[in-house]
């Protein structure tokens, strides 16, 4: 099992503008990647954009501003910010604390930029970037502009969206699959003593970040503690399930969708699968389901 304290992994150094420890490497998974990405204080990091791959930052300390495209957001901890593919952005410290967050990678194809790892591909680009942030300009590698960019989303309190009960569990819903391109991001609740019925997902990869309280996680024959800092990778097909067991178990949940998946939108998929969930776990039932 991939359990993995966010603090804890091989540091990438990306030519003196920002340190990514690596959690969860390309190498590992369908679609998804995830590390913990610190900028070095008083820096303007580079401008760029990233035409395969959609992220995701969860800010876990420090200040500074994101800029999305034209828009520039305060950042700090517990901010969120959804960056679709062939968006320019940038981050920028304001103080003497190094800015950091969680970032999550999910890839549009199975090419991964043409890169076999993580440190692979700050190799080849880290040059790159330090030009960019030097001159304030996207380089020719940013060059092709997409026609199906998506929107943008900020978001300075995670505790938002509509909320979907499952019956053990409820999800905030952050960004939708048709808002993205190859992912779905939730922030998932387990109340104190709720542990969830068993399932396997098809259509998707998952990786959980835990934010507050304390819980078990099984996957398949495995089960290992998790707390707030806590990375678990949950691969497609998997069978699960998550215990809440100290405090209300909050974690962020990021969805790497596979070409299978054929639901158009959250909603479909939760009117499709919530009730048979929700009727397993009041019975108590050790039968797999979505």
């Amino acid at each position: 099992m991939v359990n993995r304290f966010y603090k804890d992994g091989d540091k990438l150094d990306v030519a003196g503008l920002n340190e990514i420890t690596v959690l969860l490497d390309r190498s590992e998974t369908e679609s998804t990647e995830i590390g913990w990405n610190c900028w070095t204080p008083q820096q303007d990091g580079p401008p760029h954009k990233h035409n395969d791959k959609d992220q995701v930052f969860y800010v876990t300390g420090g200040v500074g501003i994101i800029k999305l495209g034209d828009k520039e957001y305060p950042a700090k901890k517990g901010c969120l910010a959804y960056v679709p593919a062939g968006l320019v952005h940038q981050t920028i410290t304001t103080t003497e604390e190094r800015l950091c967050y969680m970032l999550f990678n999910v890839f549009k194809s199975s090419d991964k930029e043409g890169h076999g790892t993580f440190a692979e591909h700050i190799e080849k680009v880290k040059q790159i970037r330090r030009r960019q942030a030097e001159t304030g300009k996207t380089e020719m590698e940013d060059i092709e502009q997409l026609t199906d960019l998506k929107e943008h989303k900020y978001f300075t309190d995670v505790n938002f969206g509509k909320v979907y009960e499952f019956g053990s569990n409820t999800a905030n819903l952050l960004v939708d699959r048709c808002e993205a391109n190859k992912c779905e991001l939730t922030l998932v609740k387990w109340l104190e003593g709720n542990k969830g019925a068993m399932v396997a997902h098809k259509e998707k990869e998952q990786a959980f970040f835990v934010l507050e309280g304390e819980g078990k996680v099984t996957i398949g024959d495995e089960t290992e503690e998790i707390k707030s800092g806590h990375l678990i990778y949950v691969p497609r097909n998997s069978v699960h399930t998550t215990e809440a067991t100290k405090g209300t178990l909050t974690y962020l949940c990021m969805n790497g969708l596979s070409e299978e998946a054929e639901d158009i939108d959250f909603e479909t998929m939760y009117n499709r699968v919530s009730q048979d969930r929700i009727e397993r776990w009041k019975n108590g039932s050790s039968e797999i389901g979505e």
